[in-house]
């Protein structure tokens, strides 16, 4: 062990002896950087893809599992459309129930004609990881596994504008179906505060 240190030691100083080792300084990395050249911590950040579109840049791309008990403060009210799902208890949806609850409130609005649109007010940011089975104790943590959105107790998942009543209880119904928790579907129309509980 002391021979591999005094080995590792007697190299750098190899190194620092030799003519070709040049200490950059401050101007020349800034040129480096403002010719186009990479940047060396530029190896360090990855980048997320979700449905094949890039999305994110992250440099540490694996969370915590943290906690998400309460109820949710912001982003419980309607902002975009006239419907809405919302959510009625804390839970981590998977980006894989977030898409299909999308695909159904959008199957429906092609079929209510046009006009109609969706807004998804949930993202899944946070990863998962899982280590693959008959693996020891240790050895860091696992890969990521799948992307998920924490939600809290009154978020609102989805909304939906330009359609009719009848068609949008439907449709968030079937959304509701999708995702892992109780939901219920809202109404921004200040006399009937709720069109059904799911």
């Amino acid at each position: 062990m002391a021979m591999a240190i005094a080995a590792k030691f007697s190299r750098l100083l190899q190194t620092l002896r030799s003519p070709s080792f040049n200490c950059p300084s401050v101007g020349s990395l800034t040129d480096a950087l403002t010719a186009g050249k990479p940047n060396p911590s530029a190896h360090d950040i990855h980048v997320r893809f979700y449905n094949g579109v890039q999305i994110q840049k992250m440099k540490f791309p694996k969370y915590r599992k943290g906690r998400i008990e309460g109820v949710r403060d912001g982003g419980n009210e309607i902002c975009f459309g006239k419907y809405a799902l919302q959510a009625l208890e804390p839970a981590r949806i998977s980006a894989k129930q977030i898409e299909a609850g999308r695909r159904a409130l959008q199957m429906n609005v092609r079929r209510g004609g046009k006009g109609g649109k969706v807004w998804v007010r949930v993202f899944p940011f946070k990863s998962v990881t899982s280590k693959p089975s008959e693996t020891r104790m240790g050895r860091g943590k696992g890969a990521i596994s799948y992307w998920v959105a924490p939600v809290k107790a009154g978020q609102i998942l989805y909304e939906m504008g330009g359609v009719t009543e009848s068609l949008a209880k439907k449709a968030i119904q079937i959304a509701g179906s999708k995702m892992p928790i109780q939901t219920r579907s809202i109404i921004r129309d200040p006399k009937t505060k709720e069109i059904g509980i799911r």
